[in-house]
C-alpha cells in the first residue's frame, strides 16, 4: 500500500477498508478531493481525522436511475428537486447518481442543457442519460455529441407513447453503438402488453390487485430477445433498465451466452417485495412498471446479484405525491407508475442483503459501488484506490433504523414512501463526495456544490 505523511487533508482511520484487491485496516488519506495515500493504521497524517472505529469503510453509492424533478403526464413534476433529491441521497451514502434528460421533440442537446441546468442544485455528482423518443436525421447527428461530452448512456422506451418502434429501435442501437454509446432501454413488449392488458381487463378488471396480469415477465424477455438481437447483429454494448424477474433474467443470460455484452440492473423494490403486496389496502403504492413480481423471482434476483449476473440495484426513484397517484386508486390504468426511493436503497440492500446472508461485503461494494461505475464509464467513481474521487462512506454495520414516511417523504416532498415501517440495520455514520462531508452529523453541504460526471463508456 502506498503511504504519505504529508499533503494530506484528511485521514479515516480505524475501519475496515475495502479497496479493489482487499478488506483490512488501514487508514485513507484525502487530498483535494481524491485519495491520495492508503497506509497501514497510524501511518498517514492529517490535521483532520475521522473516527471509522466499529465500521466498514466503502466506496459511496451509485444509484443508476432516478428521475428528480421529473415532469409527470398530468404537466406537473413530481415533488422535489435536485438539492433535496441528492441531501437526501447523501445522508444514506448515495454520492453519484444517474438521473435521465427528458424526452421531448426537437433538441436533445438543448434538452440535455436544459436538464443540466435544473441538475446544478445537487449537492453530490451526477450524470445523465438522455431519453430519445424520436429517431430521425437531426436526433441522429446529435448522438455523437452527446457522447462527447459524456452523455453517453441512453434510454429509450419500447413502450408507451414516447416508444420507439422496431425499426427506429435497430437503427438507434447502430448509431449509438457506432459512436461509443451505450444504448438502454425501458424493455417491455408494447403489442404483448396491449394484448395481456385487454385480457387482463376482460377476465379480472383494472383494480389495483389486477395490475401484474397486465404485465407479465414474457412481455419484458420479448422486448430484450429483440434488443440484443440487435445489439449482436452490430456488436454493440446495450443497457436494460429495471429487471424485474427471472423472465428478464433468463433472456439476458441467453444473448450473453450469444456473446452479446448485455449490462442489466434491477431495482431495490424487486428484492425487498413480492406481487402480494397488491392484495393490500395500500396496493396503490406499488404500481410501479414493470411490476412487483413473485416471490420466486425476488429470490432469483437477489441470487443474480451475489453472483455478478446483475450489474447494479437501482431506486427508479420518482417523487410522487399521493394526489399524484389517486386518479388510479380504483384503475391502475389512470395512475403514474413510479415512487420515491431514493434514499432507502443502500440501507435496504446492506440489511436484506448482507445482514441476512444473501450477500458477502465484497458483494455488496461491487453491486453498489464498483459494477454500475465501471458499466457506465464513471472511471473515477465506485472504488477505494490511489487517484480515485473520495467519495466515501463510513458505514456503521449495525446502526439501528425504522423507515418512517413522515420524516423521510418531508425531505422528498411527497406524502407517502413504499418503505413505511420496516427496520432494520446499517447506515451511514459519514458520507463523503470529492472528501466533502455531505452526510453524516453535523454535515450542510452547500447547494450546488455537486459536479456533472461525463462517462466514457468501456
Amino acid at each position: 500500500m502506498r503511504t504519505a505523511n504529508h499533503g494530506v487533508d484528511v485521514v479515516i482511520r480505524g475501519g475496515r477498508v475495502v479497496t479493489d484487491s482487499t478488506e483490512d485496516a488501514f487508514d485513507i488519506g484525502i487530498a483535494d478531493g481524491v485519495i491520495a495515500a492508503i497506509g497501514e493504521p497510524g501511518s498517514v497524517v492529517a490535521d483532520e481525522v475521522i473516527d471509522a472505529s466499529g465500521c466498514v469503510v466503502i466506496p459511496g453509492g451509485i444509484d443508476p436511475h432516478t428521475h428528480i424533478q421529473w415532469p409527470l403526464a398530468n404537466g406537473g413534476t413530481a415533488q422535489d428537486t435536485f438539492e433535496s433529491a441528492t441531501r437526501r441521497a447523501a445522508a444514506w451514502g448515495t454520492t453519484t447518481l444517474v438521473d435521465f434528460v427528458p424526452g421531448a421533440p426537437g433538441s436533445l442537446l438543448a434538452a440535455a442543457d436544459r436538464r443540466l441546468g435544473q441538475a446544478e442544485g445537487a449537492v453530490i455528482d451526477y450524470s445523465l442519460h438522455p431519453v430519445v423518443t424520436e429517431l430521425n436525421e437531426s436526433t441522429i447527428a446529435e448522438i455523437p455529441a452527446l457522447i462527447e461530452r459524456g452523455l453517453a448512456s441512453f434510454k429509450v422506451y419500447t413502450t408507451y407513447g414516447s416508444r420507439l418502434e422496431s425499426a427506429d429501435i435497430r437503427r438507434f442501437i447502430r448509431v449509438a453503438g457506432e459512436a461509443g454509446g451505450l444504448p438502454g432501454f425501458h424493455a417491455e413488449h408494447h403489442a404483448l402488453l396491449e394484448d395481456a392488458l385487454a385480457a387482463t381487463r376482460k377476465l379480472r378488471g383494472t383494480r389495483i390487485g389486477d395490475f401484474p396480469a397486465s404485465r407479465p415477465g414474457h412481455t419484458e424477455a420479448a422486448s430484450i430477445r429483440e434488443i440484443t438481437g440487435y445489439a449482436e447483429e452490430f456488436g454493440s454494448p446495450v443497457y436494460i433498465y429495471h429487471a424485474s424477474g427471472l423472465d428478464a433474467l433468463r433472456q439476458i443470460e441467453e444473448a450473453r451466452a450469444a456473446g452479446t455484452d448485455v449490462r442489466a440492473e434491477t431495482c431495490a423494490h424487486y428484492l425487498v417485495y413480492d406481487d402480494s403486496v397488491y392484495a393490500g389496502a395500500d396496493g396503490w403504492k406499488y404500481v410501479i412498471t414493470p411490476p412487483i413480481r413473485p416471490d420466486a423471482d425476488r429470490e432469483g434476483m437477489w441470487r443474480a446479484v451475489a453472483d455478478g449476473r446483475l450489474d447494479a440495484v437501482a431506486s427508479d426513484h420518482c417523487a410522487y405525491s399521493v394526489a399524484d397517484k389517486a386518479a388510479g386508486f380504483e384503475d391502475f390504468t389512470a395512475m403514474e407508475p413510479g415512487a420515491p426511493g431514493i434514499a432507502s436503497r443502500m440501507p435496504l440492500l446492506w440489511d436484506r442483503g448482507v445482514r441476512s446472508g444473501r450477500l458477502s461485503l465484497r458483494q455488496f461494494v461491487d453491486i453498489n459501488s464498483t459494477r454500475p461505475a465501471a458499466v457506465l464509464g464513471l472511471t473515477a467513481k465506485g472504488r477505494i484506490a490511489i487517484g480515485a474521487d473520495a467519495d466515501i462512506v463510513v458505514w456503521d454495520p449495525d446502526g439501528e433504523w425504522t423507515w418512517d414516511a413522515a420524516s423521510d417523504s418531508t425531505s422528498n416532498g411527497t406524502d407517502y414512501d413504499i418503505y413505511d415501517g420496516l427496520s432494520g440495520r446499517g447506515r451511514p455514520r459519514v458520507t463523503l463526495s470529492r472528501g466533502r462531508r455531505v452526510g453524516g452529523s453535523g454535515a450542510t453541504p452547500p447547494r450546488g456544490s455537486g459536479r456533472f460526471v461525463p462517462q466514457r463508456i468501456q
